[in-house]
């Protein structure tokens, strides 16, 4: 029994320092045991064991950070029917709209990761993502297409206590980081139906997001998004984009079961 119970303490521990990664990118061994009020040796233990297991990777300034393919592989697993549905939509889209697309999801209340995406064949330019990258809300078009949502049917009270939970970074100099300006911009966003952002996580970057739903469109399962440069992009093509990506999340939600 003592084993037993020792066994789900180092479990915890481990899932625990694991879920670190969804608010730092690299993460030491001190900092694993003081989030987890353990000592550095029990700390080293945990990290070994991930290490092992090929869930972080060790880095040369003794830093860890999360091994995306190891994470994505876990996604394949839970999100297999989105990854699926989404896979040949996006191929379809890429050719309409020349432009780099990619499908994310929750990773917890606080954070997103992208799961699928297909580049731009442009050999000119070509905005990637890193399938397994883990964001914190509302950072970057989807995070704040996803904060939208995930707060949508709140009252008012908890909404507040959600966004003032968040951490409203100034990435750029057009980074919202007033809770209440990025209030409004999440009311816009689901009275438009869709995420337009432009140099607020990247500069110079122009993202558009939208959701994707269940089968009966009851629920927010994904979001589907691409970027572009800023420089090639006008006022007037707004629908040029938005609409595409609308379609295409619809198909992608009428493929899920």
């Amino acid at each position: 029994m003592m084993k037993s119970n020792k066994g789900s303490l180092v479990a915890e521990r481990t899932l625990k320092a694991l879920m670190l990664f969804s608010k730092n990118k690299y993460i030491l061994v001190a900092d694993v045991a003081k989030a987890l009020d353990i000592s550095l040796t029990a700390a080293y233990r945990i990290m070994d064991t991930l290490y092992s297991m090929g869930f972080v990777k060790r880095n040369d300034n003794k830093t860890y950070s999360l091994n995306p393919s190891k994470i994505i592989q876990l996604y394949q697993m839970v999100e297999q029917d989105i990854r699926s549905a989404s896979r040949p939509v996006l191929k379809k889209l890429v050719e309409e709209i020349k432009e780099s697309v990619y499908i994310t999801v929750l990773y917890d209340d606080k954070s997103y990761i992208y799961i699928e995406k297909e580049d731009n064949p442009s050999p000119f330019f070509r905005w990637s993502t890193n399938l397994g990258e883990i964001l914190p809300l509302p950072a970057g078009t989807a995070g704040k297409t996803h904060l939208a949502y995930l707060i949508k049917d709140l009252d008012e009270s908890e909404k507040g206590r959600i966004i003032s939970g968040l951490e409203l970074k100034p990435f750029t100099k057009n980074s919202i980081t007033n809770p209440d300006e990025l209030k409004k911009s999440l009311n816009k966003i689901l009275k438009d139906g869709y995420c337009f952002t432009n140099s607020e996580y990247s500069h110079g970057v122009v993202g558009f997001a939208v959701p994707i739903f269940n089968f009966d469109q009851s629920e927010l399962v994904a979001v589907l998004g691409m970027h572009m440069l800023e420089a090639k992009y006008s006022e007037e093509k707004l629908q040029e984009y938005v609409t595409p990506l609308k379609k295409a999340a619809k198909e992608i939600s009428e493929n899920i079961y």
